[in-house]
């Protein structure tokens, strides 16, 4: 019998161990319809939703879905050619995952790992209740995997109580995205895109009186927290002024590298790095202006083509789900 896993993860620079990664699932991807939670997308972006949302990507912007494969599947390569376990969600099984709450939002994409569970010191909570309504049927494809990892190790794990499949603005929502930790000091954004006060509320009492749990407002043009602010290491942090009004107190007093968005940028994922380690960042390509300033740091920086992944709301932090880290 082989060793079981050990489970924990109390910051977002300890040496990553595991690594959850999704799938393009390119013959399954179908648009979302537009809902007012898509407000973070660009102009292109929302225009898929208004036009193409309910098609299948296959048919509509084939090589658009297949570069998103690609990317995700290159990510998933290089950590594995460092020596982290990586883990790819699966396709959704049956009709009944496929089309669930089709009537409220159509859509289905299954491309990042992290935002179905947050792995909080060795509580592992499934995040079963995204805002955005098609989204949550991808559970199913975390699920299987999830568990079986799980099977018999130190995890504790449970599940958040689902939100109604009515939709409502103020319901319970928390999205891994959202969530930046710092030992017992937990950093949840809020922007109204994503995680809702009722989800940090759920998240404090269930953590208990041990973690102190921050609300971090957000831009309302943002996606999650993790796209716009990002823990380096002790003492370090890369944000964009822009789009966090203020930070949490005790983040005030960290070293700083400031990013901003250009004139001809889409999105804003340019603190969606990973770290791998206290020294090296794996990130975007297309925010390589970063480089330099990680390196006079002493911080190996491994840039990545991943401008796919990012059109659909998902960076390299993003697209990955951590279940070991120290």
């Amino acid at each position: 019998m082989g060793a079981l896993r050990f489970v924990n993860v109390t910051n977002e620079w300890g040496k990553l161990h595991d690594a959850f990664i999704g799938i393009g699932d390119e013959q399954n991807c179908v648009h979302p319809t537009y809902m007012e939670a898509l407000k973070w997308q660009d102009a292109e972006g929302i225009r898929e939703c208004e036009e193409l949302g309910g098609t299948r990507a296959i048919d509509t912007t084939p090589e658009a879905v297949r570069l998103l494969g690609q990317q995700l599947d290159n990510l998933a390569n290089l950590l594995a050619g460092r020596g982290i376990e990586v883990t790819r969600s699966i396709p959704l099984r049956y009709p009944e995952e496929i089309h669930f709450l089709d009537e409220v939002q159509r859509g289905y994409v299954n491309h990042d790992g992290c935002d179905f569970f947050l792995t909080v010191g060795n509580n592992v909570i499934l995040l079963n209740n995204l805002r955005v309504t098609c989204r949550r049927k991808r559970v199913w494809a975390v699920r299987p995997v999830l568990e079986a990892a799980l099977e018999g190790s130190n995890a504790r794990y449970v599940a958040m109580p689902p939100c109604s499949p009515h939709y409502s603005k103020d319901d319970v929502y928390l999205e891994r995205g959202d969530v930046l930790m710092d030992g017992f000091n937990v950093f949840v954004g809020c922007s109204g895109n994503a995680s809702s006060p009722a989800g940090i509320a759920w998240l404090q009492q269930f953590l208990g009186p041990q973690y102190r749990v921050y609300t971090v407002p957000l831009h309302p043009k943002i996606l999650h927290l993790d796209t716009v602010c990002m823990l380096n290491r002790p003492g370090l942090l890369t944000w964009y002024p822009e789009f966090v009004p203020e930070l949490p107190t005790p983040l005030r007093h960290w070293e700083k590298i400031e990013i901003n968005k250009l004139p001809d940028e889409d999105e804003a994922f340019g603190a969606n790095g990973l770290m791998l380690d206290e020294n090296t960042i794996v990130f975007a390509k297309q925010y390589d202006r970063l480089v330099a300033e990680y390196e006079k740091r002493g911080i190996e920086c491994i840039t990545i083509p991943f401008e796919a992944p990012i059109h659909w709301g998902v960076g390299v932090r993003c697209a990955v789900g951590p279940l070991h880290r120290g």
